[in-house]
């Protein structure tokens, strides 16, 4: 690796550490999607796989990449298209790409519908509980489909925000519009890749 690029990526593993080490992370609320349960604490597991010297977690830039983040377990790493994370959104799709981090690393049993809702769910709670007002980048207004799990993801989050627990409905509204989304409609009933650390 060139040593322009190496500064890069420390660069921005030290922002995405930023927001796992951030106390806006524990905004979001505890909860279970079909069996499955996200803690914000648990991302500050994430942070030490991140940061430490033996940790695994590992962050690249990648300019070139169609999507803004992505998440590939066989390397353990999270791709990211930006450096800075100088928006809500940005940080919002950090904590979404770093939920698929810490159930890879647990090697959880879920399909991609199921990984995707929980990180959407994730992601649209930390985004909701740090802005008092819509960020309008957070979703992808007028995408069509695409724009489906944030609507879901969003009304979720404020239940969640509220008080409230996920039950049969929001899971089948999750899971359904991760189905039509152009990312994963092909493969979203096929089984994640989460091979552990």
């Amino acid at each position: 690796m060139d040593p322009f690029s190496e500064i890069v990526n420390t660069t921005a593993k030290n922002n995405v550490a930023s927001v796992l080490r951030s106390s806006k992370i524990s905004k979001i609320p505890t909860f279970t999607f079909e069996g499955h349960t996200f803690r914000p604490g648990h991302l500050s597991h994430m942070y030490h796989e991140l940061t430490n010297s033996n940790g695994k977690l590992n962050v690249e830039v990648d300019t070139n990449q169609s999507s803004s983040a992505y998440y590939k377990s066989a390397t353990n790493t999270l791709y990211l298209k930006f450096v800075g994370v100088n928006t809500l959104t940005r940080r919002a799709l950090v904590v979404h790409e770093t939920t698929h981090a810490l159930f890879d690393f647990k090697a959880a049993n879920m399909d991609i519908a199921t990984s995707e809702s929980i990180a959407y769910i994730a992601q649209c709670c930390y985004a909701r509980a740090n802005s008092t007002d819509p960020d309008p980048e957070v979703r992808l207004t007028g995408a069509g489909n695409k724009d489906v799990v944030f609507e879901v993801g969003w009304r979720i989050a404020g239940k969640l925000l509220g008080g409230g627990s996920i039950d049969s409905t929001d899971v089948r509204d999750m899971r359904d519009a991760v189905a039509i989304h152009p990312f994963y409609s092909a493969d979203h009933s096929t089984a994640a890749d989460f091979d552990g650390m």
